[in-house]
């Protein structure tokens, strides 16, 4: 069963070869890490970056929706293969305040995403969110979340009494103004260190710094690991006053819990589903909720402990590669009739 991948880099010539790839963080996680698992795993199943001179048995796109898109998805479905569309943001509804101008989608992306989710065989949304709302357009829906490498998150959190634990949030730097939703009560906890691993510097970390011990390192995929196992507690506060917010997935959090840190997050319905599987963390719906979670975590260091070893289990369980990429084979070999695979 040869599946194809229509990434970012569709429609360069690079495309053809994985060696080629520019493997952004989406890719590597998305595509990357499930095709390299299948492929070393199984021998019925071999994915590759898409080749649009070659034919497949499926074809993912991964969040690709535009009419170059729609063009190859008709052509596909015409020599008989099956299409998935591979859904991580909500584009379907455009309502509420946006934080960041730049997360808001525009009609023209609502209506692609539209289309691609109504002529796609199936459906894989990475949120239970945004699979209730893909479920309006089209009735083969699955949810399969973001996964975590355990290979590169592989170190374990040895939680020890601090003077001052690390409290840690990674995200692109427009992102960390949701970090200002928590300012004044940053201003109200035990000594504690905020760190905030992003692609520069935040513009808002002056506010932060103004309030609490913080500071920025540059993300790299090399050092991200080993920052996350050097702090304490990851958190991730939300506005979630938009379609966009709502619809995210619990990835923010989950490689510091697949490292044995506990989570405090916003309720975000992935972060609901992530932090209260095992009860690897507290969600914070206010502010009294967030003072008193982070206290009791930053002067708890056993807690701490006990509640990171849960957080460690249930990445394990349910958002590890290998989890995740069987899925992904489930969903396969379930589109093809026997005679195919």
């Amino acid at each position: 069963m040869r599946i194809g991948w229509i990434t970012y880099a569709f429609p360069n010539s690079m495309a053809n070869t994985d060696a080629q790839v520019h493997i952004s963080a989406l890719i590597r996680m998305r595509y990357f890490n499930i095709a390299s698992w299948l492929n070393t795993n199984t021998h019925d199943i071999h994915n590759e970056i898409y080749n649009p001179d070659k034919k497949y048995e499926i074809v993912v796109l991964l969040k690709m929706m535009d009419t170059r898109c729609q063009t190859e998805v008709e052509k596909i479905q015409h020599y008989g293969g099956k299409v998935i569309f591979d859904a991580n943001v909500n584009y379907y509804d455009i309502w509420g305040n946006y934080l960041i101008a730049q997360t808001k989608p525009t009609e023209e992306q609502r209506k692609h995403a539209i289309w691609m989710t109504t002529h796609a065989d199936c459906v894989v949304a990475d949120s239970t969110y945004l699979a209730g709302l893909s479920m309006r357009y089209n009735e083969n829906v699955v949810w399969i979340p973001d996964n975590v490498d355990p290979s590169r998150y592989s170190s374990v959190k040895v939680h020890k009494s601090r003077r001052r634990p690390v409290l840690v949030w990674s995200g692109t730097a427009p992102k960390a103004a949701h970090l200002l939703s928590i300012k004044d009560v940053m201003t109200q906890l035990p000594p504690a260190e905020l760190l905030v691993i992003s692609d520069r510097e935040p513009d808002c970390l002056p506010d932060l710094q103004s309030v609490t011990e913080c500071r920025y390192e540059h993300f790299s995929s090399k050092t991200y690991p080993r920052l996350l196992v050097e702090s304490d507690i990851v958190i991730s506060p939300k506005i979630l006053n938009n379609g966009y917010e709502l619809g995210h997935t619990e990835f923010k959090i989950t490689t510091g819990m697949a490292q044995g840190l506990p989570a405090v997050a916003s309720p975000q319905q992935s972060y609901l589903e992530a932090v209260r599987h095992n009860d690897g963390g507290f969600i914070a719906c206010n502010m009294s909720d967030w003072k008193e979670a982070l206290t009791t975590l930053i002067q708890d260091h056993t807690l701490r402990s006990e509640m990171g070893a849960r957080a460690r289990y249930t990445v394990a369980e349910r958002y590890a590669t290998a989890v995740v990429a069987k899925q992904y084979e489930s969903l396969f070999k379930k589109m093809l009739p026997a005679d195919c695979q």
